[in-house]
């Protein structure tokens, strides 16, 4: 496998990755609110999120596949075309026998979109900036992420769902025009080429790999049950408007970026490891004290710091996953990484929708953010190891013997 280095390309695939997400937020808030203000509960916003997710860890196997068998731009339009079209399809009907199908298509590109843009990164700038390169994208992600929630709570308060979703269409049709102007291109095997090793196999075989996907699968699974209720503990408990709630998913994401622009200044495998250890700990406790906020003033503060972080943990994992893939594989590894992500939030969505039922939005924050600080203690100790054994290994493989060259 080959690549073409263009590091001009960064700014391209952040923006293009930015302007996705601020589309992709102002269409999930959009659907939340529409099925909140309808009348539905926590137990039908899990389902919507469940149907999004189940295609990225459904398709996990053939994503990765076509990632790593396939010219970048070709999935990249191909799949942003499609999407464009199912937001407009999403426009016609609010009833769930049409909604859930065409989320769940939505999230086999989203699977497709994921998958590529985590492959590609390292290629457009190599494995030694990629920590920086993932901060400026993340921190672009975010600042989409400040604006989207807030503004998706105007335009549906102001014109419905249909006005968020038809911006999303359209920002789809933006990263099909940055695909085609990009100059990164992965050389990658055709279609005649026997089948590759499976991306499941390549991440057990690698112990660093192995361990730093557990602990994020592990936390995800432990703290995202918030997710479901994030709106009715803004809404109804506390009895805070949709601009509010708009407002405090904003702090949240200020935190993210904030965290994100300082993990990029992580470099070395064992300062990375660290990193998620710790940033993973302290979330879990920002979300046990988001639950337990008086006030949304206080929970919008809990999730400033809940958020920072955030941006760390996604920083610092994105780098030492990707940055340890063969370049040859990373579509394979970035199809496992974002399985096992979306299947543990499934696990979550649904725990988190039937726990709300007898807990309340307040004792499920309180719970994910209590059970989540249990991921670090889990998976810390041969996270390290993994990480000291890496570094090692690279140190030795930077020694050049003497009397050579």
């Amino acid at each position: 496998m080959s690549f073409r280095i263009r590091l001009d390309d960064l700014p391209l695939v952040i923006t293009a990755k930015a302007v996705s997400f601020l589309g992709d937020e102002l269409a999930t808030v959009a659907l939340m609110l529409r099925l909140q203000s309808s009348g539905a509960g926590p137990g039908a916003v899990a389902i919507l999120l469940i149907a999004n997710l189940a295609p990225i860890v459904l398709l996990a196997g053939p994503v990765g596949q076509l990632v790593d068998r396939y010219d970048n731009r070709r999935l990249l339009v191909i799949s942003s075309l499609v999407q464009a079209g199912i937001c407009v399809a999403l426009t016609t009907s609010a009833s769930p026998i049409i909604v859930l199908p065409l989320v769940a298509a939505l999230g086999a590109g989203q699977a497709v979109n994921g998958a590529t843009w985590q492959a590609l990164i390292p290629a457009v700038v190599g494995e030694q900036r990629l920590a920086r390169a993932l901060s400026r994208s993340q921190a672009a992600n975010t600042t989409a992420g400040i604006a989207a929630p807030a503004l998706s709570g105007l335009l549906t308060g102001t014109f419905g769902a249909r006005v968020p979703l038809l911006i999303d269409a359209v920002t789809f049709l933006a990263v099909l025009g940055a695909a085609l102007l990009m100059q990164t291109r992965r050389a990658v095997r055709g279609r005649t080429s026997a089948r590759l090793p499976g991306g499941l196999g390549i991440v057990r075989r690698a112990a660093l790999l192995r361990t730093s996907i557990a602990l994020l699968a592990l936390f995800v699974l432990l703290g995202s049950m918030v997710n479901v209720v994030d709106v009715f503990l803004v809404r109804e408990t506390l009895g805070a408007s949709t601009t509010w709630y708009g407002i405090s998913a904003a702090g949240y994401s200020i935190g993210v970026l904030v965290g994100a622009l300082a993990a990029g200044r992580l470099t070395s495998t064992t300062t990375l490891a660290r990193a998620m250890l710790g940033s993973a700990a302290l979330l879990g406790l920002g979300l046990a004290a988001m639950g337990l906020a008086p006030g949304v003033v206080w929970l919008t503060a809990f999730g400033l710091a809940a958020g920072a972080m955030n941006g760390v943990l996604s920083v610092a994992a994105g780098a030492m996953i990707m940055g340890n893939a063969a370049p040859g594989e990373r579509g394979r590894v970035a199809a496992v990484l974002g399985a096992a992500i979306s299947g543990t939030q499934l696990g979550a969505y649904a725990a988190g929708g039937i726990l709300a039922a007898s807990l309340g939005p307040r004792g499920v924050f309180v719970l994910g953010g209590c059970l989540a600080m249990l991921a670090p203690l889990v998976t810390g100790r041969p996270l390290l190891r993994s990480a000291a054994e890496r570094a090692r290994a690279t140190c030795r493989a930077d020694v050049v013997p003497a009397g050579s060259g």
